[in-house]
């Protein structure tokens, strides 16, 4: 990405762009990572190959930039999902959600989505609406991992697309199902706060993906400060 060098962090290979990078030179099979893909990939060996073997590996929380820096590893910056997503230009097809949600997904977004489905329904039958659409950008908002491992086991199938990205909950918020955080939670690293306030139910959830990460991180911090002395 823009000089082609990655970011080894916890055994995942990033790639380290601008937002104007990414929107100007992402393509292939992308996935956006945030704590909880980071946790989970330290004991799930396939997804974490799956993660190594996208054409694109992204930083998309800013606590997982943060926790980075304290590593010495520097991100130019996160690249949040919906932000990335209105940014994109092309023949868009959505898949994922409720039809509710994608359906007002599909309206806020407007002409350059030509097709959108639901996540609730057989992948074989969506592909084949897919090759007949013929979309050059494919979003699928399953949730990780079901949609880094949906991308990675199709792509192939699709051969009009020549973006794949895996946007978890992004549909909720552009379609205005979900309220996102106040952009000084977002620059602070807080979001995920927010998201707990909103639907406590996620705390479980929210504090494995945080909790799991500043673990990681310190753990990580004491190897370097070992291995230095």
């Amino acid at each position: 990405m823009s000089n082609g060098v990655k970011i080894d962090l916890f055994g995942i290979k990033f790639d380290n762009p601008t937002m104007g990078e990414a929107v100007k030179e992402i393509n292939g099979f992308v996935v956006l990572l945030y704590s909880e893909f980071v946790v989970r990939a330290q004991k799930d060996r396939e997804f974490k190959n799956i993660l190594n073997k996208a054409d694109f590996c992204l930083c998309e929380s800013k606590g997982l930039w943060l926790m980075a820096r304290l590593l010495g590893k520097k991100f130019k910056e996160p690249i949040n999902g919906v932000e990335l997503i209105k940014k994109l230009k092309g023949r868009i097809f959505l898949f994922g959600g409720t039809q509710e949600v994608v359906e007002k997904t599909k309206q806020k977004l407007g002409e350059v989505i030509v097709g959108a489905e639901n996540g609730y329904q057989d992948f074989d039958a969506v592909i084949e609406k897919i090759n007949v659409i013929k979309p050059e950008i494919l979003l699928v908002a399953f949730g990780s991992p079901k949609q880094e491992k949906f991308i990675y086991e199709n792509f192939k199938k699709m051969p009009s697309v020549k973006l794949a990205i895996g946007v978890g909950g992004a549909f909720d918020f552009i379609s205005g199902h979900k309220m996102r955080a106040p952009k000084i939670l977002q620059n602070i690293g807080l979001e995920w706060l927010w998201r707990l306030a909103l639907e406590p139910k996620r705390v479980g959830r929210i504090f494995y993906g945080i909790g799991g990460l500043v673990c990681l991180t310190f753990k990580n911090m004491l190897y370097l400060k070992k291995k230095k002395s």
